[in-house]
């Protein structure tokens, strides 16, 4: 049975409800991979298969960017930004208003799952 990336989602909501530290950034860590996991699934399926020379992230919100549909350009926008606040709750020493952040995140990847999967289902396009 293939893995749902939809269960890092969850973990993340049961993270973020913790108090330490560690657990808020593993909740960051997780939404951002349960989205990205789903939209790298895509766009392997609709836009070939992951041809690698450049990173898996790069290639994939690239994918979404470079899509003439202003939704999955906004998926590929998003993915990165969402990207950046994984780098940041993985190798930063410090994140200001860290429960703030998380509770963002969090509603980001929900919304990122909505729209994706409401999004015309030939997109990306290779």
């Amino acid at each position: 049975m293939p893995f749902d990336w939809n269960s890092f989602l969850t973990l993340a909501d049961e993270l973020a409800g913790r108090t330490d530290e560690a657990a808020k950034r593993t909740a960051i860590s997780r939404a951002y991979y349960c989205v990205f996991n789903l939209a790298f699934g895509r766009a392997e399926l609709t836009a070939g298969g992951y041809p690698g020379g450049v990173g898996y992230h790069d290639w994939c919100w690239s994918k979404y960017r470079e899509t003439p549909d202003s939704t999955c350009k906004k998926l590929g926008i998003d993915g990165d930004r969402m990207k950046r606040r994984r780098v940041k709750a993985d190798y930063h020493a410090y994140i200001p208003r860290l429960d703030d952040e998380v509770q963002l995140v969090l509603e980001e990847a929900r919304q990122f799952r909505t729209e994706l999967a409401a999004l015309n289902p030939r997109y990306p396009l290779p």
